[in-house]
């Protein structure tokens, strides 16, 4: 056995630190797991940095103090999707969105989700909605892209259900 002297600190072994720093990263990929599987959609794709990401909507939760977004008419989001001015974003869980969404929608899992964003054009409008089962979840997910900011955001006042009361076309698997 060796004598240390008191002024030294004896070194971890060479393995230490991996395993420490492993433990870590792994630590933090469950709890990004937990966090995510528990209702909380967001994006993960790689966008330009010039475009507020949709992954900064994690965790939003609260949005009391954010004042309502502006809802939008089925005629009207039905005329400008016919125009080519209009992105859907279906903030319903992914099993009702795969059942059926309004046509080229985007689930809020989607991947290109921050790539589309970016590429909407200048007079474009997102456009969110939910259903009967989530009747604010449109007008949340309307809030929280509009506090990323993006300018011209508005909710689909009646959700996928006015949509399709108004016999317009859904996709479906």
């Amino acid at each position: 056995m060796e004598n240390l002297d008191s002024s030294e600190t004896p070194k971890p072994s060479t393995w230490q630190l991996p395993v420490i720093i492993g433990s870590i990263v792994i630590l933090a990929g469950l709890l990004a797991f937990v966090v995510t599987s528990t209702g909380n959609r967001s994006a993960s794709a790689v966008t330009p940095t010039s475009v507020p990401t949709v992954e900064t909507a994690a965790g939003h939760g609260d949005l009391t103090n954010s004042p309502p977004a502006p809802t939008i008419s089925v005629d009207e989001a039905y005329q400008r999707w016919q125009a080519g001015q209009v992105i859907f974003v279906d903030m319903r869980s992914g099993e009702a969105y795969r059942a059926a969404h309004l046509p080229g929608a985007l689930s809020l899992a989607t991947p290109e989700l921050n790539q589309r964003l970016a590429a909407l054009p200048a007079d474009g409008l997102i456009v969110t909605y939910g259903d009967a089962n989530q009747p604010t979840a449109g007008q949340r997910g309307a809030q929280i892209f509009r506090d990323l900011g993006y300018g011209s955001v508005a909710a689909l006042d009646g959700g996928i259900e006015a949509w399709q009361a108004a016999n317009l076309p859904v996709e479906r698997p």
